[in-house]
């Protein structure tokens, strides 16, 4: 990532949730709420995304859409919608089973927060995100109440979790939190993995919960989608967000502990949140875990 630039892959993501809402066969996938949010940060963010946005908008845009994932990487939009689907469920089911706080880690352009802080009132919310990315997110929001919900700018890359910053700001350990870091630990380094798993735990009370996304490891040790082409090594090399971690969910058993691991959901487990996708490709090779402390 670029330090003065919000993060490609964070832009991309957002483009794609607003592309398949408006697509009548996956519009049931992404809330309009959620569009909306993308959207209007799309809109502010510059004019090339201003462009971007009128773009995806257009019914002919979409085969156009179809060629390109035919060339990066098979049945990635619906990959990534599909994933935050299954993500904001799992959120859903902890806060309505008396989770008062909920930690995104690596937020990107992910209207997440912004959405639980409208539908759960008694719940406190925050973002920790590399300080570029968040800048431009909170700008075009800003009537956002700090009470409740909290930004905190993090270059995870170059610096731990601040679990102090994370108090000051009125985190309580002693409450149950469901924490989220989606899309992010493959872009960090291994050490870093580890570092996180130690401080969450220190931070999470009893029956806490982490949901989070990982890449499988091939086979041949490669960290990569399974249809991913060179076309997208080399654009994550230059963006400089390449993937530097993954691992096997064997080995991210152990890696977890003291963490519980209660499921993995994979692509086959994804194609079942919405109806006829029997038949639709979805990228295979990152994988969500949901743990308890």
């Amino acid at each position: 990532m670029q330090n003065e630039e919000a993060s490609r892959t964070a832009l991309l993501i957002a483009a794609s949730l607003v592309l398949l809402h408006g697509h009548p066969k996956y519009s049931g996938l992404v809330s309009k709420t959620s569009a909306d949010l993308c959207a209007h940060m799309l809109e502010r963010y510059s004019l090339q995304t201003r462009l971007l946005l009128k773009i995806i908008r257009q019914g002919w845009f979409r085969p156009i859409a179809k060629l390109i994932e035919r060339v990066t990487i098979q049945g990635i939009l619906l990959h990534y919608v599909l994933r935050k689907k299954c993500i904001a469920a799992l959120a859903r089911s902890a806060l309505g089973n008396g989770t008062t706080q909920v930690v995104i880690i690596g937020g990107g352009f992910d209207p997440l927060s912004f959405e639980l802080h409208e539908n759960f009132p008694g719940v406190r919310l925050w973002e920790i995100d590399h300080p570029a990315t968040q800048l431009q997110k909170v700008r075009p929001f800003p009537k956002i109440d700090a009470e409740r919900l909290h930004f905190i700018p993090v270059d995870l890359n170059a610096a731990a979790l601040n679990g102090e910053a994370l108090i000051k700001s009125g985190f309580d350990p002693a409450h149950r939190t469901f924490w989220i870091a989606e899309g992010l630990l493959m872009y960090l380094p291994a050490e870093i993995f580890s570092l996180l798993i130690k401080t969450l735990k220190g931070l999470s009370a009893s029956g806490s919960q982490f949901a989070f996304t990982f890449m499988e490891k091939q086979s041949d040790d490669r960290i990569r989608f399974h249809s991913q082409s060179k076309l997208v090594d080399w654009w994550l090399r230059e963006r400089s967000e390449p993937f530097l971690w993954g691992t096997t969910r064997g080995g991210l058993i152990d890696l977890m502990r003291p963490w519980r691991v209660i499921r993995f959901f994979d692509h086959d487990n994804l194609r079942e949140l919405g109806p006829g996708l029997a038949d639709e490709p979805i990228a295979k090779g990152e994988v969500i875990c949901l743990a308890e402390i």
